[in-house]
């Protein structure tokens, strides 16, 4: 395909998005701002996925029929072709260590795909139609939340935005590793947990059970919402008194039933075999020249709004962990510019509103917590300020014990965005002073990203 023919199809894909949500904004009276934030994120992930193979900007994946027998794309293929779980230990062959969760489904799809007549490395291809799916399912439930706590008018366009359109979510669609099913899972978890606070039925605390434990069983990295739902059960059990004491007990010895053996089975499972550590992870990534605290944090110059990779032609490896943080988040761990010039302009562009989105939503974020809201509860503040500080946490406890590039990337944490996103819809809708800048910054942002990811597909 010619980069003529390219653009006329990106263009013709992104009009119909535009025409589709006219004519449902206007059979469904819904708002316009928001279904063609959704439309234009559909055609975005498309696009995504049509231009970028299994084995571009993708992580611990090394590729399908690799001759190697390592990486996650191996491990589809050893449910593919064996049918069963690994029955070697784990740590002998580089990815396979991962819970299957996700590497059983793809491997289900690839099969379904070959049987239906697709040739094998269509198929392969065809695994981003999952990863594509679990994005969209993020950004449905990440409505459902804002619905849910509260926000309308613009401070509901603002947030959607920038979760639909966000760059990481983008990326996810396309990344056939374990990352994007792992972060659906979290968002749906955090979804019906809230779900639960506001009405504790059976039906609530299951769903959240079974949601936490798929997470896990997709990658252990979904523990991390754990110590935010069990504050809202143990406030939930504390202010029930002993009249609901044996109720809520019951619920949690049900969620646990569900959640532990989901979540614990494939670490429990190598440990118990072959004695695998539960929270094995083999080395990965390249070592960092700086790792003095100082440069990690505070040495923040930049000539490239790309992630800076010797690989890449650059001087350093991205060391400081804030930067490499928002660059992963927006452009991943690639140089667009290095095969498409026009990158350049509206990468810097997405970077720096960006970053002032990111600041913004930190100040909102610690407003919302600790400063309150009239249209959420203070055990929701809590819930939500409790899973970003273990998410950062995590983060930063990972960054400066495995100093590594690659331990840097914002995917580990990217459910983030619904957070960030949330704080500051409340932000705009409590004080109206933040509408329009809010507004004109996301709009940046979303035009931005819609770009860059646009003109990324150009041959």
């Amino acid at each position: 395909m010619t980069r003529r023919e390219y653009g006329c199809a990106a263009l013709v894909f992104l009009a119909v998005a535009a025409l589709l949500a006219f004519l449902w904004n206007k059979k469904k009276k819904a708002d316009f701002c928001i279904t063609l934030s959704a439309f234009t994120a559909v055609v975005l992930r498309g696009l995504y996925i049509w231009y970028t193979p299994t084995w571009i900007r993708q992580h611990d994946v090394i590729g399908f029929s690799n001759g190697k027998g390592i990486g996650q794309a191996a491990f589809i293929e050893w449910f593919y072709e064996k049918h069963m779980l690994p029955d070697f230990d784990v740590r002998e062959r580089w990815g396979f260590f991962q819970p299957a969760l996700h590497h059983i489904l793809a491997a289900i799809w690839l099969k379904i795909n070959t049987l239906i007549g697709f040739g094998y490395s269509a198929a392969c291809e065809n695994i981003q139609v999952l990863t594509c799916i679990y994005s969209l399912v993020i950004t449905y439930f990440a409505y459902k939340i804002f619905i849910q706590s509260g926000l309308r008018g613009t401070a509901l366009k603002i947030a959607f935005a920038i979760t639909a359109l966000h760059p990481s979510f983008i990326l996810a669609a396309g990344s056939v590793n374990n990352d994007t099913l792992c972060v659906m899972f979290t968002v749906m978890a955090v979804y019906f947990a809230l779900q639960w606070e506001r009405k504790s039925t059976y039906k609530n605390i299951l769903l959240t059970g079974l949601c936490i434990g798929l997470s896990m069983m997709t990658k252990l990295s979904g523990v991390l919402i754990a110590p935010a739902v069990a504050y809202l059960f143990l406030d939930k059990w504390i202010r029930g008194g002993k009249e609901k004491f044996l109720y809520y007990l019951k619920q949690y010895v049900s969620f646990g039933i569900v959640a532990f053996p989901l979540g614990l089975f494939f670490p429990f499972r190598n440990f118990l075999k072959f004695g695998v550590p539960l929270n094995y992870t083999p080395p990965v990534g390249e070592a960092l020249e700086k790792t003095d605290l100082v440069s990690r944090f505070l040495d923040v110059k930049t000539l490239t709004p790309f992630t800076c990779l010797i690989k890449n032609g650059d001087a350093y490896d991205e060391f400081n962990i804030p930067l490499a943080i928002m660059k992963t988040s927006l452009t991943g761990e690639d140089n667009f510019a290095l095969s498409n010039s026009y990158e350049l302009i509206p990468a810097w562009i997405l970077l720096i509103s960006g970053a002032v989105l990111a600041v913004a939503a930190l100040i909102a974020t610690v407003y919302l917590v600790f400063m309150g809201s009239k249209f959420l509860a203070l055990q929701t503040r809590v819930f939500w300020g409790i899973l970003y500080i273990v998410s950062i946490g995590f983060m930063i406890n990972l960054c400066l014990s495995i100093p590594n590039f690659s331990s840097q990337d914002f995917r580990y944490v990217s459910y983030l965005i619904v957070p960030e996103s949330l704080a500051l819809g409340h932000l705009v809708q409590q004080h109206k002073f933040w509408s329009k800048p809010a507004t004109a910054v996301t709009a940046v942002f979303a035009l931005s990203s819609l770009a860059v990811y646009t003109l990324l597909g150009l041959p």
